[in-house]
């Protein structure tokens, strides 16, 4: 065999051997065939509606303040005394809460008071004579002329002649004289205007003061109050006198108040209105910070949804395994929550917000 014969032979073994293991490997290769993409619809949560009566409450917060209270001025000029004008003293109505020594000021009352009942005296016992149809009413207040008492109203009379007659003896000038120096000795008395509790006192007993010198605070600790701030849609469901639970973190329980008035002027900045809330309850305190809710009412069929699952007034129902937008109406939203009005019973709603969700789309119930 010559070695051309040779190397032919050996050329063809090569190329058989060669098309024979790569016949082989490609027995082992995985087929490159594409499949189909199997089709997968979302798995979601739903929930079956149940209609409720539902409570409508507006959620307010506030601290509460006394419904009466009065910074306490001083009046005149001098030297205040009040043994007991100190932080926490209780007061009447009426009460004295201290005074700025007044003894020339009384003194000086005390001889308008003496000028005024010996000017009456003298027009009385005229009176008495020329107008006796009035002599009465004139002794009476002659008597309740008094240097321990308040000088009394004056008579009212429609005779013009007999005005004319007190006119022309003085009697008006001197009447208005001593009510002026009356007046003016009020200023030296600090009278408690309401029932109540001092605070912020800054003086003691024996201290000069100016006029015009806040000296304290005076308030009635069992009538309180507090201002909530609330949006439109909220304060426009409000009516005054609508029950409120009052709650702090301070006590356990629920307190009651109610609303004694509305603010509906609109807040520039917040773009919210005020609300006063009123109680007399014992537990709660001057400057307690508190929480609670205004009761407006029930609504009758309706739905307490998650706030999340509403979109422009609409949320998704479940009808044959596709999601529905279905309209509906909003009648109070809270912080998490939301009262819905506009679905039916039995109604399966999509109990997930669901990102890119559309009108339409197929979906899995997990049951």
């Amino acid at each position: 065999m010559t070695e051309i014969q040779r190397k032919t032979i050996r050329a063809l073994i090569i190329i058989i051997v060669s098309f024979l293991f790569i016949k082989l490997i490609m027995s082992f290769k995985k087929d490159n065939t594409i499949n189909e993409l199997e089709k997968h619809n979302r798995l979601v949560n739903s929930k079956v509606v149940k209609l409720e009566s539902n409570r409508i409450s507006v959620p307010v917060y506030g601290k509460l303040v006394s419904k009466e209270e009065v910074n306490i001025v001083v009046e005149a000029n001098g030297v205040f005394h009040g043994n007991d004008f100190k932080t926490g003293y209780k007061f009447i109505k009426g009460d004295t809460l201290g005074y700025i020594k007044y003894d020339e000021i009384e003194s000086n009352l005390n001889s308008m008071k003496s000028s005024l009942l010996n000017q009456t005296s003298k027009v009385v016992s005229e009176i008495k004579f020329d107008y006796p149809e009035s002599f009465n009413t004139w002794y009476d207040f002659m008597n309740k002329i008094s240097f321990d008492k308040q000088i009394p109203k004056i008579p009212e009379t429609e005779n013009k002649k007999l005005k004319n007659f007190l006119s022309g003896k003085n009697f008006f000038t001197a009447y208005f004289n001593a009510k002026a120096a009356e007046d003016r000795l009020k200023k030296y008395l600090i009278i408690a205007e309401f029932n109540g509790v001092l605070s912020e006192v800054t003086i003691k007993s024996g201290t000069a003061v100016s006029l015009g010198q806040k000296i304290g605070k005076l308030h009635n600790p069992n009538i309180l109050e507090f201002e909530a701030t609330t949006s439109i849609k909220n304060t426009l469901l409000i009516e005054k006198n609508m029950k409120t639970i009052i709650k702090s973190e301070e006590l356990n329980g629920e307190r009651i108040g109610y609303v004694s008035r509305i603010n509906k002027t609109l807040n520039p900045s917040s773009q919210n209105m005020s609300v006063f809330i009123e109680t007399n309850d014992n537990d709660l305190f001057h400057g307690m910070y508190v929480f609670g809710e205004v009761i407006i009412g029930k609504v009758d069929k309706t739905y307490l949804i998650k706030r999340n699952l509403i979109e422009e007034n609409s949320v998704f129902i479940i009808v044959d395994n596709k999601l529905v937008s279905k309209k509906i109406e909003v009648i109070q939203i809270f912080e998490e929550n939301a009262i819905i009005k506009g679905l039916n019973e039995t109604d399966r709603i999509l109990n997930e917000p669901i990102k890119g969700s559309y009108h339409g789309m197929e979906v899995r119930i997990n049951n």
